[in-house]
């Protein structure tokens, strides 16, 4: 392939690296960090740290975001590092190849063990940044499975069919199970009720994938100190 620079403005920051190999950088992102530059973050994102990260080791490579998660959820984030395998491995996620689990700390107890959300996400109007379940909506899945349960939460693990933005949070909401600490999708009966989170409760716990020259490669990201906190609080009051 041929030689590229780093396309970021390098700045020293924190980095937890998951996995990495020639084509691939897999990172675990912290809350409150933004995954790319932004008009109002423009040298504190992930997309800095890795610039810095990179510089450092003497990789040349754009960075080539494969996901991206909201500011305030953590977890997987994978980079490619060239052109080729970024194309490879979006093509592998179109075919429905790859696989994106996710886990939530949310409110109450879910009406089954397992199942099936099927409801169509849009906005309510033009330009909002807020997104409900409506009939005008695009087509949204996210399959679930309750991992645990505790007195007035649950742990849920869910894998996402389609990808609409703030899907996972959505559908939770929909449900009458909102992540705690949301401060956007929360029941008006919960508000203010985040249980010490100081962010949203959702994780990109792992990532399954394949890249041109290794298969089946399985990447997993451990939960940062508020959400170990978190579950050691909902299981001491079970």
């Amino acid at each position: 392939m041929p030689k590229e620079d780093i396309d970021g403005e390098p700045v020293s920051g924190k980095l937890s690296v998951v996995y990495e190999d020639d084509e691939l950088l897999v990172i675990n992102k912290p809350p409150f960090c933004v995954t790319h530059p932004t008009k109002s973050h423009q040298l504190d994102t992930l997309a800095n740290y890795i610039s810095y990260y990179w510089h450092d080791r003497g990789v040349s490579a754009k960075i080539r975001f494969i996901n991206r998660l909201d500011r305030d959820t953590t977890g997987i984030v994978a980079i490619a590092k060239n052109k080729y395998v970024h194309h490879y491995v979006q093509n592998e996620m179109n075919s429905g190849k790859v696989r994106k689990v996710y886990h939530a700390f949310v409110h109450g107890k879910l009406p089954c063990e397992e199942g099936i959300i099927d409801a169509p996400i849009g906005q309510p109007y033009e330009d909002s940044i807020h997104r409900v379940v409506i009939d005008t909506g695009k087509p949204s899945v996210t399959r679930y499975k309750v991992l645990e349960e505790y007195k007035n939460a649950s742990l849920v693990e869910l894998i996402l069919e389609t990808g609409r933005t703030h899907q996972i949070r959505v559908h939770l909401q929909h449900l009458g199970n909102p992540i705690i600490g949301d401060p956007l999708y929360h029941g008006d009966d919960l508000a203010g009720d985040c249980l010490g989170m100081p962010h949203q409760a959702l994780h990109a716990r792992s990532l399954n994938l394949s890249l041109p020259r290794k298969s089946n490669l399985h990447v997993q990201a451990e939960y940062n100190s508020e959400l170990i906190d978190l579950r050691k609080s909902l299981i001491d009051n079970k």
